[in-house]
């Protein structure tokens, strides 16, 4: 289950639909056959005349132009739903987790900014024995989601760069929260697996990976998840915002990716990666 609302803005976000707390309309410009009906129905003329791209500062995501399009050229990203309409959804596959040893993962966004929220389905979810995995930015309140770990199962905590004015030139804030959030949690929580998204030209220098390997072996593990930049991503960003600054670098090779691992491994830290 994805979630909206992220205090981190990653330039290289690969899930930009989730940054926002709100509902927004992504416009799929190839699907468009410029029939202009959804310039007639917008309330507050959010989209323009000649390009019908959506003025993301007026738009209030009513969905009239999602409504009136018959070639899906606009689509709502985001919805409200309560706790009892997301857990319908969730148990509907209560049967598939039994089968696959499977379970539910929050993402997002961040998932942890809403705790309170969070609590009362993590609740319900475990009275049905279901598996609870969080994959989490670590930019939280510590002290309100520490009742919420006897219901989770798993946490992967990304760390995305180790070097405080790094982490926000990339990111927008420091990573000062973040990392204190990780040391307390690894404290007090023992499943906690830690992911490092590897971004060409800002976290996958050989003295990066040394201070990744360092700060991981100081606090106790001797694995990280490695994440693999793609652009992805940017597909997305400027389908609900024109205007976004689009991430320009080239991801990885395969002779490149093996390199880093061996350089992690050469440090004593074990490294997963998925194909």
């Amino acid at each position: 289950m994805f979630t909206k609302a992220c205090p981190l803005k990653c330039k290289w976000c690969q899930n930009p639909e989730s940054q926002k707390g709100k509902a927004e309309v992504a416009f799929y410009s190839e699907n468009c056959e410029d029939c202009r009906k959804c310039i007639d129905v917008c309330p507050v003329g959010a989209i323009d005349k000649i390009t019908k791209i959506s003025d993301y500062s007026t738009c209030t995501a009513c969905g009239a132009c999602i409504d009136i399009c018959t070639k899906d050229a606009r689509r709502m990203i985001g919805q409200k739903m309560n706790e009892i309409d997301i857990l319908k959804e969730l148990l509907k596959d209560v049967d598939f987790y039994d089968d696959s040893d499977g379970g539910v993962t929050f993402s997002g966004g961040e998932p942890l900014i809403n705790p309170e929220f969070l609590n009362g389905i993590l609740r319900s979810l475990k009275k049905n024995k279901i598996h609870i995995n969080i994959e989490t930015s670590g930019q939280f309140d510590f002290e309100k989601i520490v009742d919420l770990l006897p219901y989770i199962d798993l946490i992967y905590f990304d760390i995305k760069h180790l070097d405080k004015q790094m982490h926000k030139k990339y990111t927008g804030i420091t990573n000062t929260t973040i990392l204190s959030n990780f040391e307390k949690l690894n404290h007090i929580y023992k499943n906690v697996q830690v992911r490092i998204p590897l971004i060409p030209g800002v976290n996958d220098s050989i003295e990066d990976i040394e201070l990744f390997c360092n700060y991981l072996q100081e606090n106790g593990h001797t694995t990280t998840h490695l994440l693999p930049y793609h652009s992805m991503g940017n597909s997305k960003a400027i389908r609900i915002d024109h205007n976004t600054e689009i991430f320009k670098v080239k991801p990885h090779s395969k002779g490149e990716i093996e390199k880093i691992k061996y350089q992690f491994s050469n440090f004593g830290i074990t490294p997963i990666t998925y194909d």
